[in-house]
């Protein structure tokens, strides 16, 4: 271990270690006082803290007793809290970021934990964080924000699960587990209605059709929502302006609405047991999302770049002032999605985008022997999207895009899990995954070239992985156990170029790049990765258990998708992640009190980050720029704390989480400093949550719930400025449930942001390239009423 690291480590991990040692020796006298007086009187309540079991380690755990920093949200908590998306999950996670996309990156997600994780939803990259639904992992950004249908339990594992989850799960992962069919012929029906039209109807049922052997189980939910940000025609609202007008004049100037929503899904669940000792599962999904584009709104304006060749394309002096077209109230937008092409071609395109998502599962459970189990996971995925960009926000045509992928996934995992009398659990196995994603865009660039510039693409993506991977715990005596794993991977993606002129010029077949490269022409990244995972656990009593560990994992590498000419087609290397972590779990007071905490320290090398500048690769002065390339090797440190109470009708629940980004070295050529932070990483989180549930004498109940989160900035480009800098929020939601004795119906007032704060979920900050800065808005106040009927 290098010196450095040791000395890091130290300086890291010893404060906390003294601390913890000297707070549990000098309270540990009041700690067993005091859970003696707790449990009596818990002993008169209504129950502590629910008992979570979870599967990291591909056995039933306690929550507890995993020695990994999970946050468990249950089915529940989800209901409880009002979440309704993924990324509403990770409000009360620490150190999680889970943001809807928008603009450019059309409809996805980004997701990081404890700053690793990925923002660009170009396949030529690979996330950072891994998601997973029923075991089966989904390998793009695009379509990830799932509604969170008939779903159990959400687990998120914060720090590398490279043994465990493989590749891309270099941050964590987040898994998400469906019911399973019981057949027990159960329902549920769930309406909303609230501000902007909302309305919202989710139903399940659970059927059995064979008795005591094959059961069903149907959800589905149906979602529309009127936009919150009004686009208005600039020149219709401002005749004096100059601008032209272009349509919008029988509806006040109103051309249209953004951020609206128009999404539905269903999913069949069929289950099968074949005997005592062998179980099939078959899910079938599908999601259909015709949403209106994300409320995109200008920030900012650099009148130097970008906007001269706009003014010009749409008839408008050189002098005009641009900053004009900011509007005043943030939620109004002057995007006209319009803009003009090589040789006088003139484009208006339709702001909207569409997502289609389906796939199969099919899980089999084979008990071979009482210490010994086969798992098979096989699974087939589609998405279809499409989308479109105004990347100037603004009635001047200076960037515009049309972007459409298609992918089919196939993935193959097989696991054989047994036990080596009571001294070893044991997990090895096998993982492929088979992928091709083809991605054809129309862009209309103006702000690249005097004049005008525009180009098609039409990029197949393919990757192949392979994986071998072990996992064992060693309970070497009672308490104390020792985890290990490792997992060997080989990767190879090959992104094909594929650029064309419109057919205004040679009828479309110029190729974009000149000779010696060629249409057709591609690049090939192959490589693979060995990672590894030692842990070791102790349970000091029953109501407290320790753990360190050493973890590592990864992100591949590939080749730049986005070159603007030839020299930008650069290959970057593969991402590297080594974890020390440090924790403890308890549970105090006759369970009504769990305090969780981990410390960790990142040892990050060959960061990929993206540039907006890289003369380093040639071309004339001026040339735009989106590269990824490596740009150094950093430390990142930090801690957690989640607290969980609950006893009687109270329940109240919190989380911190602060962590530290430095560089110790850079890419001299990338431009990047020393005191740069990467790219999405976020210093601060917290939440607090709190819920008192009044029984009536009909036995009935009312329940209020506040759920406080407070977010911190980030910066969004490579080379920090005070343009790519998002800055933080707070968010205050809000429930008043009434539930009928003996919870057949109850019906819900649900607040969202009811302190109407106003953020931006992501900023895009083209200042350099197009000559705006846009971002998206946050959805502001909203209240509905939910009602819940059982079956």
């Amino acid at each position: 271990m290098r010196t450095s690291i040791q000395a890091t480590f130290r300086r890291i991990f010893a404060p906390w270690a003294a601390a913890l040692t000297a707070a549990l020796v000098c309270t540990w006298p009041a700690i067993a006082t005091a859970q003696t007086a707790a449990a009596n009187v818990a002993a008169t309540s209504e129950g502590g803290l629910e008992e979570i079991v979870v599967t990291a380690q591909y056995r039933k755990q306690n929550l507890q007793d995993t020695p990994i920093a999970i946050t468990a949200v249950t089915a529940a908590m989800m209901e409880a809290r009002g979440l309704t998306s993924l990324a509403d999950v990770a409000a009360q996670a620490p150190n999680v970021q889970l943001i809807p996309t928008g603009g450019a990156f059309g409809p996805g997600m980004t997701a990081y934990i404890r700053g690793i994780g990925q923002a660009d939803f170009d396949p030529a990259f690979a996330p950072g964080v891994g998601i997973y639904i029923d075991d089966v992992y989904y390998t793009s950004l695009t379509g990830s924000d799932f509604a969170l249908l008939d779903l159990e339990r959400i687990d998120i594992q914060r720090g590398p699960q490279g043994t465990l989850s493989g590749a891309n799960s270099e941050g964590g992962t987040i898994k998400m587990y469906s019911y399973k069919p019981q057949g027990n012929d159960t329902g549920l029906v769930k309406v909303s209605y609230g501000q902007r039209n909302l309305i919202d109807v989710q139903a399940m049922g659970d059927f059995s059709l064979v008795p005591d052997s094959v059961f069903l189980r149907i959800s589905g939910v149906s979602h529309s929502e009127d936009g919150y940000v009004t686009r208005y025609d600039y020149g219709c609202l401002f005749p004096a302006s100059g601008v032209p007008a272009n349509g919008g004049t029988s509806q006040g100037c109103v051309a249209g609405h953004e951020g609206g929503k128009d999404y539905h899904a269903g999913r069949a669940a069929l289950r099968w047991l074949a005997s005592d000792t062998f179980e099939v599962n078959l899910i079938g999904d599908i999601s259909i999302d015709n949403s209106e584009v994300a409320p995109a709104t200008l920030l900012g304006v650099n009148p130097a770049v970008g906007w001269p060749s706009g003014l010009a394309n749409s008839g408008l002096p050189a002098t005009t002032d641009v900053s004009q077209f900011i509007p005043k109230n943030p939620y109004t937008s002057y995007a006209n999605f319009c803009a003009a092409g090589i040789t006088g071609n003139q484009y208006c395109w339709e702001p909207y985008t569409y997502t289609k998502v389906w796939g199969t599962n099919l899980t089999m459970d084979w008990k071979i022997a009482d210490s010994m189990a086969l798992k098979s996971i096989t699974a087939y995925r589609e998405f279809h999207s499409e989308f479109t960009n105004d990347d100037d926000a603004s009635p001047v045509g200076a960037s515009l895009g049309w972007s459409e992928l298609l992918n089919h996934t196939f993935t193959q995992e097989l696991r054989l899990t047994g036990t080596v009398g009571r001294a070893i659990d044991y997990t090895v196995g096998g993982f492929l995954l088979d992928q091709v994603t083809t991605y054809p865009t129309h862009q209309v660039l103006d702000y690249i070239f005097p004049g005008s510039f525009e180009f098609f693409g039409d990029d197949p993506i393919a990757e192949r992985d392979y994986a071998a991977f072990a996992n064992a715990t060693w309970h070497i005596v009672d308490r104390l156990n020792l985890n290990l794993g490792v997992r060997y991977t080989d990767l190879k993606k090959t992104y094909t170029y594929n650029r064309y002129n419109p057919s205004s010029i040679g009828g479309g077949q110029s190729v974009f790049f000149p000779p010696p490269f060629e249409n057709g022409d591609s690049s090939t990244f192959s490589g693979n990765h060995t990672d590894y995972r030692v842990n070791l656990d102790y349970r000091w009593t029953d109501e407290l258990m320790t753990y360190a560990s050493i973890s590592t994992g990864f992100k591949g590498g590939g080749s730049n998708p986005r070159p603007f000419i030839v020299g930008q087609i650069q290959p970057f290397k593969t991402e590297e992640l080594t974890a020390y972590e440090v924790g403890f779990k308890s549970d105090w007071f006759d369970h009504t009190l769990r305090v969780n905490v981990a410390a960790f320290y990142n040892d990050y090398q060959d960061i990929q980050v993206v540039l907006l500048s890289c003369p380093q690769f040639g071309g004339p002065v001026g040339t735009p720029c989106a590269a990824t390339v490596n740009g150094g090797h950093a430390d990142i440190y930090g801690g957690e704390l989640e607290i969980n109470y609950h006893v009687g009708g109270l329940s109240l629940d919190g989380s911190y989480s602060h962590q530290h980004f430095e560089y110790k070295s850079v890419n001299a050529a990338t431009g990047i400093s020393l005191t740069d932070i990467a790219p999405g990483f976020q210093e601060e989180k917290w939440s607090l949550g709190g819920q008192y549930e009044w029984r009536l004498p009909n036995q009935a109940s009312i329940t209020p719930r506040l759920d406080w989160s407070f977010s911190g900035g980030y910066f969004t480009n490579a080379n920090n400025d005070p343009n790519s800098w998002l800055p933080g929020y707070h968010l205050l939601n809000g429930r008043l449930t009434y539930k009928s004795d003996p919870g057949k119906w109850d019906v819900s007032l649900v607040g969202y942001n009811l302190n109407n704060s106003l953020w931006y979920t992501q900023i895009f900050d083209l200042t350099a390239l197009s000559g705006a800065k846009y971002g998206i808005p946050s959805e502001p106040r909203t209240i509905s009423v939910e009602f819940k009927k059982r079956f």
